[in-house]
């Protein structure tokens, strides 16, 4: 069954109409039909004149996703600490990139349940006390009582600061991760379709196009696709295929067919 996009807009239709309007561009004349595959993958079919291609969308998951990891998983702890009518302020700090599950499993629950727990045990000791939460290799979460006075509880995040190389690198592992996972979510597409496009979608506009080239230079395993689409970020143009959904500017990051570029 076609997955939900996540959010509210749906990454499939904002990348299709990139990828087809991109090759109208190219070529006006070229007669391009495209269905959608209730039964994905693949998310679409195209045809370009008389070649069939299996369409692929993937997102790239950066920093930004994270935050809103965050921010929901702060809600929560919010709500929590609403329920309880806690006394005295709190900080909540967030270190490193530790694992928060999402919302509706068992293991997010136990870490809200923790939390609270931790609160309760707070609101009558001395101001200065601090509970780790979670720790992985990844970072750790740990909440400390700042003052007996007032009920509140603040959120701390310092993401690691990175270097514009150290960026790049990350934006490299990034997008190689997706072509691994998709190659092998793909394979038994080959059994229909030699022609395997993948069209990136990057939610939050992860840097300049001109870094993203660099960064795809340091990946591997690519030319086992037809074809790698990114579209980077929402301009003021139009989707024509699906209107109500937002338009953006694409580019070839790779391609077997030389006209594409």
């Amino acid at each position: 069954m076609r997955r939900k996009a996540t959010g509210r807009i749906n990454e499939e239709h904002v990348c299709i109409d990139s990828f087809i309007q991109y090759l109208r561009e190219i070529d006006s004349r070229q007669e391009i039909t495209y269905i959608e595959e209730p039964n994905d993958p693949p998310d679409f079919w195209v045809t370009v004149t008389g070649v069939t291609y299996a369409v692929e969308v993937t997102s790239i998951v950066k920093d930004y996703d994270y935050e809103v990891l965050c921010k929901k998983f702060f809600d929560d702890i919010k709500s929590e600490f609403a329920t309880n009518n806690l006394k005295g302020t709190y900080l909540l700090d967030v270190m490193g990139y530790p694992k928060i599950l999402k919302r509706g499993t068992s293991a997010r629950k136990m870490l809200i349940s923790n939390v609270a727990t931790s609160l309760q045990l707070m609101s009558t000791a001395p101001c200065g006390i601090e509970h780790n939460i979670f720790e992985d290799k990844y970072g750790k979460i740990t909440i400390s009582k700042s003052s007996d006075q007032g009920t509140k509880i603040f959120r701390i995040m310092i993401p690691p600061a990175k270097f514009e190389g150290e960026i790049k690198e990350e934006l490299s592992r990034l997008i190689a991760e997706r072509i691994k996972t998709k190659r092998q979510q793909l394979k038994n597409i080959l059994n229909q379709c030699a022609n395997i496009i993948l069209l990136f979608y990057d939610a939050y506009a992860y840097g300049e196009i001109e870094d993203i080239k660099k960064a795809f230079l340091n990946v591997k395993g690519y030319d086992w696709f037809h074809s790698i689409f990114l579209a980077p970020s929402f301009s003021n143009t139009s989707n024509k295929l699906y209107p109500d959904s937002p338009g953006r500017k694409g580019i070839f990051l790779y391609s077997k067919n030389k006209l594409w570029h």
